[in-house]
């Protein structure tokens, strides 16, 4: 069988997105990233969505790309049945789920039309088992390969009864270009973040573990007074982390609570130092805006953010619960000008040189034709071969 029809016009990839909301979040930051990459790369994609109306259906509208919404009902059987009657009109070649939680969706889709299902990890694949439990192991195993973010997946995956084969990792990129251009936007009038400033971005949830960037900080300002925090998010963390702040001490000028913010990219330009304190992730995009803004990083080494971040190099990498230690780093960057200076000249250099959005649309298809050889699916790799002769050609 060869990827060409019998006229020789060579037949498109046709590959469908499940997604299990559009808000503003990493996951589908990337989930529109990949879509875009996959156009520009000659692929027929479809995205199909749970929820509608949310922040970025508008970019996936933009791209031509309208989400096509399977939610009507709440009970994920039915949805199964909606998203099969869905995908009627397409015949997918790949169903690729690119929520943990959807990977079951993708799963019954792919079954249905004899399609290859990939899931989706997102996180670092035991945060995944924790938080759905049961059907943790059912979400692991149900499709054909998985597609993680982080290398934390592959090696977590094998607790779930998943072969190491079975889960191929291609690292969060970002747009530098686009990045750049938001970063350069002014603050609102009379703002203005206090040098040095240490900040958090991310969603206020138990798993960030925010708590623990406030005690440090609250360690760090006995060394170096001037050293504020800035926490940017919202979740049900909120009350807690601002009667934690209290009790430390940091409220009325140690640490602003920003809440969501839409000018995130401006304020990592205006800030001195990131951390990330979490507890679980997977490959932290936050951490890749941070560098991109040439932010020194200071954090855990949950999921693949102490690769990312290399230690002493674009910033420093201390233990999960090692307050102290988080502490030290900051007294150091926050005294340092010329540190954080070299620290962030590195990050960016790291970034543009391993985590651009450019090289997204090869690395997908580089993806995809490494699982339909894992699974011995010909038909797939016919198809996905006339992409390479195409790209060594030079076609479009």
């Amino acid at each position: 069988m060869s990827g060409t029809n019998g006229s020789g016009v060579r037949r498109r990839l046709r590959v469908a997105l499940i997604v299990g909301g559009l808000g503003k979040g990493g996951a589908e930051k990337q989930l529109v990233y990949m879509a875009r990459a996959l156009l520009q790369s000659g692929v027929d994609v479809r995205v199909y969505c749970l929820t509608k109306g949310e922040f970025y259906e508008a970019a996936l509208q933009d791209l031509g790309i309208a989400p096509r919404w399977i939610g009507r009902f709440p009970a994920p059987p039915l949805r199964v049945l909606s998203l099969v009657a869905a995908l009627r009109d397409f015949r997918p070649h790949i169903v690729q789920s690119t929520h943990f939680f959807t990977n079951i969706y993708a799963a019954a889709a792919g079954r249905a039309y004899r399609a290859v299902s990939i899931g989706g990890i997102r996180s670092d694949a035991q945060y995944e088992m924790e938080i759905n439990k049961f059907f943790g192991p059912m979400l692991l195993r149900g499709t054909s390969a998985l597609l993680a973010n982080s290398n934390a997946a592959k090696l977590n995956a094998p607790a779930g009864g998943v072969r190491p084969e079975a889960v191929t990792v291609i690292p969060n990129v970002i747009d530098l270009s686009a990045f750049d251009g938001q970063a350069a936007a002014a603050l609102p009038p009379g703002y203005v973040l206090h040098e040095p400033a240490a900040m958090v971005v991310c969603n206020l949830r138990p798993k960030k573990r925010v708590e623990r960037f406030l005690r440090a900080l609250a360690l760090a300002r006995r060394e170096v007074p001037g050293l504020t925090g800035v926490v940017v998010g919202e979740g049900p963390m909120k009350e807690f982390l601002h009667a934690e702040a209290g009790s430390l001490g940091l409220l009325g000028g140690g640490v602003q609570f920003l809440g969501r913010r839409d000018d995130v990219p401006a304020l990592l330009r205006n800030a001195d130092i990131f951390v990330m304190p979490s507890e679980h992730e997977g490959f932290p995009n936050v951490i890749l805006e941070a560098m991109s803004a040439s932010l020194p990083v200071v954090t855990t080494p949950a999921g693949d953010a102490g690769l990312v971040v290399v230690d002493g190099v674009t910033g420093y990498v201390v233990g999960l619960d090692d307050v102290e230690h988080m502490a030290e780093r900051l007294v150091s960057l926050g005294r340092s000008e010329v540190e954080r200076a070299r620290f962030g000249r590195e990050g960016r250099r790291r970034v543009e040189e391993l985590y651009s959005y450019d090289t997204l649309g090869e690395r997908l298809l580089a993806a995809y034709m490494g699982i339909a050889v894992e699974l011995g699916n010909n038909r797939l790799r016919d198809i996905l071969s006339s992409y390479s002769n195409s790209r060594s050609r030079g076609d479009a």
